[in-house]
């Protein structure tokens, strides 16, 4: 795989850098169920439209750390210009957890970038991808320096067998995503719609606050409504859009 220094450079040009490589940061929006006021825009980096976060799964530990800083700065850059400083919402920005090392020097490339542009870190969501993958001890440090310095922390996301449900109540993060695969077909299978009924009152009553991915259906739009899960991703509610902060598309909530 080429590098991606092209695009996820701290220089000013890695927007116009990066369509040129095909690669290009979109914005899917995090919707509260109640009113459907945007909650977040999660950045995305897209591979000639398509998601490249398998891509950047292939990568070494210390080749993905750089991947992902040198994304953090490309999305704080491409939401600024796209007006995400009078939008309302949140910025989640993926990472790795395997990939981080030193947490505070990890994210500071991003923190020093969002300043330039006026976003106070407090407004950035650094979403933890593959935590369940590191010692507790290691994931306490990421939780207290990030808290520490201003953002907020998310686990993404609690997938088969519940795998992280317990770090998730260990830890309590800002928001905890439940996979896609999970949440597919809550509207219509009764097994499915019992399985996830009974997860998101075990992660209620650990306090989480529950972002369910993968909604692509008015059906399961209102069968988690039904259950009280607060936020929601997927195409039913706005699918990723490269360089804009697309509005949600779900009708308010009754």
């Amino acid at each position: 795989m080429e590098t991606e220094n092209s695009m996820m450079g701290p220089e000013a040009g890695a927007a116009s850098a990066g369509a040129s490589a095909g690669l290009a940061i979109a914005f899917q929006p995090i919707a509260e169920i109640a009113g459907s006021r945007i909650h977040a825009y999660e950045a995305q980096v897209l591979r000639n439209g398509a998601p490249a976060a398998q891509d950047f799964d292939q990568l070494s530990a210390e080749q993905r750390g750089d991947v992902d800083r040198r994304c953090a700065v490309a999305a704080i850059r491409w939401a600024a210009t796209a007006g995400f400083a009078t939008s309302g919402g949140r910025l989640a920005i993926p990472l790795s957890a395997p990939a981080i090392g030193d947490p505070a020097e990890h994210i500071q490339p991003a923190l020093l970038t969002a300043r330039q542009y006026g976003i106070v870190a407090e407004r950035l969501v650094f979403s933890l991808h593959h935590y369940q993958s590191i010692t507790n001890s290691q994931l306490a440090d990421i939780m207290h320096v990030f808290n520490k310095l201003g953002p907020v922390v998310a686990f993404h996301g609690i997938g088969p067998n519940e795998s992280g449900l317990a770090a998730c109540g260990k830890f309590a993060p800002h928001m905890v995503t439940i996979e896609p695969e999970l949440v597919s077909n809550v509207g219509s299978s009764w097994s499915r719609r019992i399985a996830m009924e009974d997860l998101v009152r075990r992660m209620q009553s650990l306090g989480l606050r529950i972002v369910a991915a993968g909604v692509d259906s008015e059906s399961a739009y209102e069968r988690l409504r039904s259950f009280g899960v607060p936020l929601v991703q997927g195409s039913y509610v706005g699918a990723p859009v490269a360089g804009i902060l697309p509005q949600t598309a779900t009708r308010n909530a009754a």
